[in-house]
């Protein structure tokens, strides 16, 4: 997965030693605060279940939104909401008998708070950075779980409001992630950074499979 961040890293590192020299002193990472957004990319996985049920999720993309504080230079803390939305096929082992399978398709929904801590190693305005960090992951799988049913409520937009509901199956489980990135200071307010993460979901019957993900983003710096 590397291979998706090798080109733009190293035009970052180039352009950055050609201009750190005269950036470098308005480019401080003293204490304050960080506002940022990521685009992410999340790569293709196979899950497979106990009992022989399979989930192929596709390589999707997914947003995620960070408020971060920095201690110093080198030590930052991160608030993040993640969130994606995951095409997949899957193979649904019956409880008939004889056993027989069901192929389903659709779209996961997932939202993902976490806390992250990140480690830079220079500091200077060009530095390469290492996270980790845990969180709690609310996935909606869209398949259905019951019976529709007929209900309605106020909506605070359109008034009293009536429709057809159907409960979906949905999965709410602790998570943890680490990666390897690289943060450009490039101006006194404004930063970029791109990262190659690792995030692991702790789900029921199958143990704790592992996602990648290529994040890029911006930072707004606060002081």
């Amino acid at each position: 997965m590397a291979r998706y961040l090798r080109i733009p890293c190293v035009a970052l590192l180039a352009f950055s030693a050609a201009t750190a020299g005269t950036l470098a002193s308005a480019q401080a990472r003293d204490p304050g605060w960080d506002i940022g957004g990521d685009l992410v990319w999340q790569d293709k996985k196979t899950i497979n279940f106990n009992g022989g049920t399979q989930v192929r999720l596709d390589d999707d993309w997914g947003l995620s939104f960070t408020f971060g504080y920095r201690f110093n230079s080198k030590v930052e803390l991160h608030f993040a909401l993640d969130w994606s939305d995951m095409d997949y096929d899957a193979t649904l082992l019956t409880d008939t008998t004889p056993q027989g399978t069901v192929e389903v398709s659709g779209t996961a929904e997932a939202f993902t708070p976490r806390v992250n801590v990140h480690y830079n190693f220079i500091d200077g305005p060009l530095t390469p950075y290492v996270m980790a960090g845990f969180g709690y992951s609310f996935i909606d799988t869209n398949i259905p779980e019951g019976r529709p049913s007929n209900v309605c409520w106020w909506d605070p937009w359109w008034g009293y409001v009536c429709g057809t509901v159907q409960p979906t199956k949905g999965v709410d489980e602790f998570s943890y992630q680490f990666g390897l990135g690289v943060r450009w200071d490039f101006s006194p307010t404004v930063s970029l950074r791109a990262s190659v993460e690792k995030h692991y979901i702790d789900l029921p019957n199958t143990g704790t499979p592992g996602v990648g993900q290529v994040k890029v983003g911006v930072v707004w710096r606060g002081y």
